[in-house]
């Protein structure tokens, strides 16, 4: 469950009010680097299939992803390079320092009370070691905000799904025989046990198809929503029919939305990870671009016409409000229209979407960069170089060319795309190979590369 708004206090807490200076065991001097603004760090490539094995990526969407619940088996130490305890605490200072701390980061602590149900709050990180000593759950929401690992870690996962919704850790610190009761949430959940032992008791299916909020079991067998509204269309889970494994260190445990879940720490404290991917939908990618093209028009900028109330008008539309709201929708059917033919600008759309990362910086675009025949350049990134051509006049022609990488597009003119195929197949090469296998002139390719360099999708080896 990812941690809402309070529940309700708690005696001897406060509220989470500002941010403070603490620390757990790590010095000022280490917790006042921000990880916000990173680079795209090195990766494999193949970070999917690593925590998925033994079960690859193909089998993984074509049978789980979506449909239903699975469990795979570690070992004790594969994750142990990706997070532990005190990175735990680093990490929850570092956002805790840094006054542009995402609104998707927070801290919650969960116990039950006096009623037998789960009450939160929000908490401060100096508070994280009373929480747990009064045996409460800590979630830390979007804890990748302040661990640079975690946040390439989960663009790297995005990139090899082709995600253009967000992916994120929450991370989960539960006292031995805590967790939290039956419910649902309403996005993708891969929870990967990094120390101590946690029951999981969860359905295989999930009970409702992409819910727009969590959901909860009541005492009384009733389902509500988050928002404490009342789902009728979603009836009491039969928990006798619910599926049973004890995550231990290693394990990882994928759960679509919708599925029903509780947990339990065992006889130690348990620390999880959960990589949490959130459920945008096409709306979510195609309004802001909407917006952002409507937005550049007065008419849509202005507000609907004033109107002065008249019995007369009683019952109708005032008719400048009418002839208002008909113009825009008009427009905006003109350029749903326009949309809908562009197959280049949709894939540029998609491929934005599918290269961002909110807690890895667009590269800064550097000085020029002098480039010598000799010298060899690598790509950045382990993945083949994604580009969106836009037609040119003729089948064999390209007006222009779009290349992608973190939180990046580059516009290049139509005649780089021999060049950028020729990219699309290489991870390193040099700067004298290019004249041979581009079809361009040496120095008309070396101005392409230069800029390719200078907005971080290549680099000088080094």
């Amino acid at each position: 469950m990812e941690a809402g708004g309070s529940l309700g206090g708690r005696p001897g807490w406060a509220p989470a009010s500002a941010r403070c200076v603490v620390r757990l065991g790590a010095s000022v001097a280490h917790v006042t680097h921000a990880c916000r603004g990173l680079p795209m760090l090195a990766g494999t490539g193949h970070e999917l299939a690593t925590l998925l094995h033994p079960v690859s990526p193909e089998e993984f969407l074509a049978s789980y992803w979506e449909k239903q619940a699975l469990h795979v088996r570690g070992t004790p130490e594969k994750f142990t390079h990706l997070f532990d305890r005190e990175r735990f605490d680093l990490a929850i200072l570092r956002t805790g320092f840094d006054k542009r701390v995402p609104a998707t980061f927070g801290i919650h602590a969960f116990w039950r009370n006096r009623h037998d149900l789960y009450a939160g709050i929000e908490i401060e990180p100096h508070q994280v070691r009373e929480a747990l000593a009064s045996r409460t759950t800590v979630c830390v929401n979007d804890i990748s905000a302040g661990d640079e690992g975690l946040a390439t870690f989960a663009a790297h996962i995005k990139r090899q799904l082709g995600l253009p919704s967000p992916i994120r850790f929450n991370c989960y610190l539960s006292p031995p025989g805590e967790g939290l009761d039956t419910h649902y949430d309403a996005r993708h959940a891969m929870v990967i046990q990094l120390s101590g032992r946690k029951l999981w008791r969860y359905s295989r299916h999930p009970a409702a198809k992409y819910p727009l909020r969590n959901a909860i079991v009541e005492q009384d067998g009733r389902v509500r929503q988050s928002d404490n509204k009342p789902i009728r269309d979603v009836p009491s889970p039969d928990e006798s029919q619910f599926e049973e494994v004890l995550l231990e260190p290693g394990d990882i445990l994928y759960l679509p939305p919708g599925c029903w879940h509780n947990a339990k720490a065992g006889e130690e404290s348990s620390l999880a990870l959960n990589m949490a991917c959130e459920t945008v939908g096409f709306l979510g990618i195609l309004g802001p671009e909407l917006e952002r093209v409507l937005q550049n028009r007065v008419e849509w900028r202005a507000l609907v016409p004033a109107t002065l109330a008249s019995p007369a008008g009683a019952g109708t539309m005032p008719p400048e409000v009418g002839q208002f709201i008909a113009a825009r929708l008009a427009e905006l059917r003109e350029l749903l229209g326009r949309l809908a033919a562009d197959e280049t600008e949709l894939e540029r759309l998609w491929r934005r979407a599918t290269t961002s990362s909110p807690h890895l910086a667009q590269a800064r675009p550097a000085s020029d960069v002098p480039l010598r025949p000799g010298d060899v350049l690598v790509r950045t990134e382990p993945y083949p170089l994604a580009y969106v051509v836009r037609p040119g006049a003729t089948p064999d022609t390209a007006a222009g060319v779009y290349v992608y990488g973190v939180n990046t597009e580059v516009a290049l003119p139509g005649e780089a795309l021999p060049l950028v195929r020729a990219l699309a197949e290489r991870q390193r090469f040099s700067v004298e190979e290019v004249e041979s296998w581009a079809g361009l002139r040496l120095e008309q390719a070396q101005e392409f590369l230069k800029l390719l360099v200078a907005r971080g999708l290549l680099r000088l080896e080094s």
